[in-house]
């Protein structure tokens, strides 16, 4: 920790800080992203924005340092939460030029910056990177969602050519450079610890398990749900998704269930929500299949939009293929009342049967997700029963028990 004269930080306890939640402590905390914390689009984003409540609520000064989201945004925004974020100046370019880039306008903004904080918590790698670059030696607690490397690697599958392979060493390396650097890491499930112990060699000593949570739920009703279905205009039973449509979330593998149930004769409807590269493909995929009636694409929703749906159905799917770090939209769904298949990957198979009426299908197959969404269909849940999956979720997933993790994690630091 860097002590300045009057700027010098009190050591507090705050363990008996977040219980008053009354002390204030005026420690500078920085917070570094490669997404902006100004909308809610997905769980990177959704996982800042707590972050940066918990910080607030404990009375931190807090400043957010991300890329900017497109060359047409501007360089510093006082968020809702009276948080500033500035914004490194980015063309959108992903690969080396986007980097150097990165790199060469971090260090413009550290020599402006560099005395104003104690300690780094860093959500992302790459902006993280090019502040290393810059010289940044704070105390940092580093969180781990998943590794970009692969995320890149799944979007290409089996046409991955010499350049992609070239880009992917290159972002391990990268990778490898803030994991390794890093004097803590929070991850969201012991999946994600032991990849970080089997990929980079962080020794579990400097990291730690912090589950997520979900919101509960607010403005809407279990005892209105048909209601809900009604104006939806849902009158079979209805499975649906809430994902990136990109490879490694699986939503084909819906689409082919989907199929496999309009064979038997029985009637169900499908709902894929978000959007991504593949959605054109999943649409002519649907056609080609003959489900295109029963398969609805809604693309991006807004938040109530989703929380109806979620609601509303009989099931959601979570058809993982691969990476699944935590699946803060299981326990969304669960917030619903709604229970959740999903395939046996990742840290599915942590999260997903640790709530009742929960499944885990057999494997990751169309075939074994479809005899699940026939015997999960059978079984009609009552009001208790969903107010019951509601209670479950809430009791062992909370964002005051995240807080906590979070917050320790960081006295840890100083």
């Amino acid at each position: 920790m860097h002590l300045r004269g009057e700027e010098s930080i009190k050591r507090l306890d705050y363990d008996v800080l977040c219980a008053a939640g009354k002390e204030m402590v005026s420690l500078r905390v920085l917070v570094v992203a490669d997404v902006s914390a100004e909308a809610v689009h997905g769980g990177a984003e959704r996982m800042l924005f707590h972050h940066l409540r918990a910080l607030r609520d404990v009375g931190m000064a807090v400043t957010v340092l991300t890329r900017q989201p497109d060359v047409e945004a501007g360089l510093l925004l006082a968020l809702d939460c009276g948080v500033m974020e500035h914004r490194l100046p980015f063309s959108g370019d992903k690969g080396y030029a986007g980097l150097r880039q990165l790199k060469n306008e971090a260090k413009k903004w550290w020599r402006a910056h560099q005395y104003d904080f104690d300690v780094v918590v860093a959500e992302q790698p790459f902006v993280m990177w090019a502040l290393l670059q810059a010289g940044c030696a704070l105390p940092r607690l580093q969180v781990v969602h998943s590794f970009a490397f692969e995320e890149f690697e799944t979007r290409y599958g089996l046409h991955i050519s010499l350049k992609h392979q070239l880009v992917i060493a290159a972002m391990r390396r990268l990778e490898q450079k803030v994991y390794g650097s890093a004097n803590k890491l929070l991850v969201l499930s012991q999946f994600m610890q032991d990849r970080l112990f089997n990929f980079f060699s962080v020794t579990m000593d400097k990291s730690a398990v912090v589950a997520g949570a979900a919101e509960p739920l607010t403005g809407l009703s279990l005892n209105q749900r048909e209601q809900y279905r009604q104006a939806l205009a849902w009158h079979t039973p209805t499975i649906v998704t809430l994902r990136n449509l990109v490879p490694r979330t699986g939503v084909d593998l819906l689409i082919q269930v989907a199929a496999i149930i309009h064979n038997q004769g029985l009637e169900m409807r499908f709902v894929i929500m978000g959007d991504g590269a593949l959605k054109t493909s999943m649409q002519l995929m649907a056609k080609a299949l003959g489900v295109a009636d029963c398969v609805e694409f809604t693309g991006f929703l807004p938040e109530e939009e989703v929380k109806k749906r979620l609601l509303a159905a009989d099931i959601f799917m979570v058809p993982t293929r691969g990476l699944e770090g935590f699946g803060l939209v299981t326990l969304e769904a669960n917030a619903c009342g709604t229970p959740v298949l999903a395939t046996p990957i990742a840290a599915n198979k942590e999260l997903v049967p640790n709530i009742v009426f929960n499944q885990l299908a057999a494997c990751a197959s169309p075939l074994a997700l479809a005899e699940k969404v026939i015997s999960m269909g059978q079984t009609q849940l009552s009001t208790a029963d969903r107010q019951a999956i509601v209670e479950d979720a809430a009791k062992q997933y909370t964002w005051d028990k995240h807080d906590a993790g979070f917050l320790q994690m960081i006295r840890g630091l100083t």
